[in-house]
């Protein structure tokens, strides 16, 4: 079995280390990449085709959303667990991700909420 992969997309310093160490506290095998934004994001990708989960916030500097990376994503890594995980909970975002097949992790992060996301993994 090859070694799982998550990269955390998050313009939160703190909130990275926290769902970091949550999945290494959980997974202590897996390798961990992060992003501070979705642009960021996306130019690691090609680097990392086997990437099996990915944290994604909604709002970040540069000139895409979470949702967008993650419609990008789907059709990318269909294999993948993706999981949006953002303050911002307006319905038309939960319904958008609901949409996208996604799941939806409200803020603040907390071990409760990541980890049953890990067990599907």
């Amino acid at each position: 079995m090859s070694q799982k992969k998550a990269l955390v997309v998050d313009d939160s310093t703190v909130t990275r280390l926290m769902i970091r160490k949550i999945i290494s506290e959980k997974h202590p095998n897996w390798e961990i990449l992060e992003a501070e934004s979705a642009d960021q994001a996306k130019s690691i990708l090609p680097d990392h085709p086997d990437i099996d989960l990915f944290s994604l916030d909604q709002n970040m500097p540069g000139t895409i959303s979470g949702l967008d990376l993650a419609e990008n994503l789907k059709s990318n890594y269909p294999n993948s667990k993706i999981v949006l995980v953002t303050a911002n909970i307006q319905e038309a975002i939960k319904n958008r991700a609901k949409d996208l097949g996604i799941d939806f992790v409200e803020k603040p992060v907390t071990p409760e909420k990541i980890i049953p996301l890990l067990e599907k993994i």
